[in-house]
């Protein structure tokens, strides 16, 4: 590497898109951590994978203890003590990326609305929250209302439970209508997912429950995800994203195609749901769980220190977005 010119090197590194790669490269000698340092290459991947968060702001501590907002976009820190310290707290952000994800959690909050619902009290949105479909004497699911053409879509909007998460994937239950003849499944032929925040503070859904018809159009989408088919079949379906997707602002929406349930008393075309849930592999409730995987060159106080910044890093993005609403 010595033998190479060190924008050649530079480039070179650029090229890894894989934070494990970039992870053990740093850690491969001085020279090669001095140019992964140097770059800012942990920051860069980081905003490569996701550029929602690119025009956000977080706080830097400065040498005088205090606390000043810097774009997370801009250009190179002034010094290598701040060059080391982004380095640390992007390669932290990466871990989680950069390992099989073995255990992720469900990150779904509360509905704020469903596009429609038939009956408000006994086919609520809430009831996707839960996993049983059943109860003695009843049963638990959220039906939309009828429509003659199958073609009519709908959807649901939820909060997550953190304003900002790295969603992996989803999951969700049709619902079968066990009493009906020949146990229908209500199901949506496919499935669509997005991620975003409201626009305005004032937008912010605080019902203490679900709005009929809530406005899509409060909210900016940061992401879309491709459209899914969905079998018609009433068991867990599980959606895995191609690639980790950020959403900073904790709003969470399922678009869903095409009716295949009709049914036997008017003749229409519903869709019911019986349960959904959003994995997370990393939210800021969850990151400590990755501070026990620690690298051996860094001790107890260090990695602590390392953590807590990360996590106001995380909490100034989510900071920065309500301020915006203000």
């Amino acid at each position: 590497m010595d033998y190479f010119e060190i924008d050649v090197i530079s480039n070179v590194l650029g090229f890894l898109n894989n934070p494990a790669d970039l992870i053990r490269a740093s850690a491969v000698s001085r020279s090669w951590r001095h140019h992964v340092v140097a770059n800012g290459l942990c920051k860069k991947l980081w905003l490569r994978k996701f550029p929602q968060v690119a025009n956000v702001a977080y706080a830097v501590e400065d040498s005088d203890g205090i606390i000043k907002l810097s774009n997370i976009s801009s250009g190179n820190p002034e010094n290598w003590e701040a060059l080391k310290r982004d380095h640390k707290i992007y390669s932290f952000l990466l871990q989680p990326l950069a390992k099989p994800i073995i255990c992720p959690k469900d990150c779904l909050g509360f509905p704020i609305g469903a596009s429609s619902t038939d009956h408000d009290l006994a086919e609520n949105v809430i009831n996707t929250l839960t996993p049983i479909d059943r109860y003695p004497g009843g049963a638990s699911y959220w039906s939309s209302k009828g429509e003659r053409d199958p073609n009519v879509p709908e959807n649901i909007l939820y909060r997550l439970i953190t304003s900002i998460s790295i969603v992996t994937e989803v999951h969700i239950r049709p619902f079968q209508a066990f009493w009906e003849p020949g146990r229908p499944v209500y199901s949506p032929k496919s499935v669509r997912f997005r991620l975003g925040r409201p626009k305005f503070m004032e937008d912010v859904e605080i019902d203490v429950c679900p709005v009929q018809q809530p406005s899509v159009d409060k909210y900016i989408w940061t992401y879309t995800s491709p459209v899914f088919p969905m079998a018609q079949e009433s068991c867990l379906q599980q959606f895995k994203l191609p690639e980790p997707v950020v959403c900073v602002g904790g709003i969470f929406q399922i678009e869903l195609f095409g009716r295949s349930g009709r049914g036997p008393l008017d003749g229409l075309f519903y869709i019911w749901g019986a349960a959904a849930e959003v994995l997370s592999s990393c939210s800021r409730r969850s990151h400590r769980s990755f501070a026990g995987e620690r690298s051996s060159s860094v001790d107890e106080a260090e990695s602590e220190r390392l953590l807590q910044r990360a996590e106001l890093l995380l909490e100034e993005m989510a900071e920065e977005i309500l301020d915006e609403w203000d």
